[in-house]
């Protein structure tokens, strides 16, 4: 029992590793606030930058172009309205996802060659 009576030079030894480990609580929330302002920053940078700006009005475009109303022919009788329907939206969305694999493929060969010649 006396052994878990702590001394005067214990107690200020505990109370000092304590205060250590608060400061390096409150370093580490500094650090963190520190990364995630720089992170915040650089993710802003790229959004504005000319290149992704371009490839967003794109992808607008595109997708704009793809799901214009189209005057579709009349469908055979024996087909119902709902199946057609659901086949053209689904045409519709291939090329869309088709267009915009290859719209990234563009985009990632030009950045790649954007940074190839800056350095």
């Amino acid at each position: 029992m006396l052994d878990t009576i702590l001394t005067g030079s214990e107690r200020n030894s505990l109370t000092d590793q304590i205060k250590d480990a608060e400061l390096q609580v409150l370093e580490r929330q500094r650090m963190v606030i520190v990364r995630v302002d720089t992170l915040i920053h650089k993710i802003q940078q790229q959004l504005t930058a000319p290149a992704s700006l371009l490839l967003a009005g794109g992808i607008g475009f595109v997708l704009g172009e793809l799901t214009k109303s189209k005057s579709f022919g009349p469908h055979r009788a024996d087909e119902e309205p709902g199946v057609a329907a659901t086949t053209d939206i689904t045409k519709i969305l291939m090329n869309a996802l088709n267009q915009l694999a290859t719209i990234n493929a563009l985009y990632t060969t030009f950045r790649a060659s954007m940074k190839q010649t800056e350095t």
